[in-house]
């Protein structure tokens, strides 16, 4: 039974070559997804937050090929980085409003 499941699992798992090459063609389609179908409602109190997506560590970002021309050295609270920034807007019950994903700076 373990044998089965884990075949199932294993299935569905993308090499990280692959994941990159589909990470590209699924962003925007899966943007739209997200803007239309999984908007909470506005209450009247929202949270508004930052994190940092981290593409690579900072001594390897002068290698990086995949978002060579998208992506910025950043600073957060945490200290410098090299990635994007994801804004998030929420609800007081945790719904998403609004985000962006922007670059690092």
């Amino acid at each position: 039974m373990y044998r089965n499941i884990y075949w199932m699992i294993s299935l569905k798992i993308v090499s990280y070559n692959r994941f990159v090459e589909l990470s590209q063609s699924v962003i925007m389609p899966l943007t739209i997804f997200l803007k239309t179908c999984c908007s909470g409602s506005c209450t009247g109190i929202f949270f508004v937050d930052s994190t940092p997506i981290r593409v690579c560590q900072n001594k390897r970002n002068k290698a990086n090929k995949v978002f060579r021309d998208t992506t910025e050295v950043g600073k957060s609270t945490m200290g410098w980085f090299f990635g994007f920034k994801l804004h998030l807007v929420i609800n007081d019950r945790g719904e998403i409003i609004h985000f962006l994903i922007s670059q690092g700076i």
